[in-house]
């Protein structure tokens, strides 16, 4: 192989290695964010959550799923934890709250990726759409995003009582490297 037919392949195969079949958990950032009450906020932890990329198609389509562990959210109120893993969301029927959307991505690139996709929780299914910012330093991606979502949309009940009732809007934050 000459010189040229060298760099030709490297410039084409190494950008599209490095965003083949990623697997990203919460060893590489976090998923959290604010569960909002009449009168206060409280902390949303998800400390268990994976998400995976596929390999590109000959299209350049990726097909991306994110999976929340039921049983690993958190609100620093262990009685709130317990009463929404067995009363509003059933984690023995639906342990996980699962993102799908398929993308067309060739490669990564620094900027915004939307992903349309379907969001399932407690077991219904609603459209839903993740915006991500994807940055590069030093060798590492990083991505971020913003997400609200509405308990309501889900047959999820608002419980509590007074100022302890839980509003209908729960904001999520993820950020992570790889």
């Amino acid at each position: 192989m000459n010189l040229k037919n060298l760099i030709a392949t490297i410039i084409t195969i190494f950008p599209l290695l490095s965003w083949a079949n990623i697997t990203i958990t919460e060893a590489n950032g976090s998923f959290e964010g604010l569960g909002h009450a009449r009168t206060h906020d409280f902390p949303v932890e998800a400390r268990i959550f994976t998400v995976s990329v596929s390999d590109a198609d000959t299209s350049g389509n990726r097909k991306v799923s994110v999976e929340v562990s039921v049983n690993d959210l958190h609100t620093g109120n262990r009685m709130r934890d317990s009463h929404m893993r067995m009363s509003v969301l059933d984690r023995k029927k639906h342990p996980l709250i699962t993102f799908k959307s398929d993308v067309n991505l060739p490669e990564l690139m620094t900027g915004t990726v939307t992903l349309t996709g379907n969001l399932q929780v407690n077991g219904i299914t609603k459209p839903y759409t993740l915006i991500l910012n994807l940055n590069q330093a030093e060798g590492k991606w990083n991505a971020t995003g913003s997400f609200l979502i509405v308990p309501t949309d889900f047959d999820l009940p608002l419980v509590g009582m007074g100022p302890m009732k839980v509003l209908d809007k729960v904001n999520l934050h993820l950020d992570v490297s790889f």
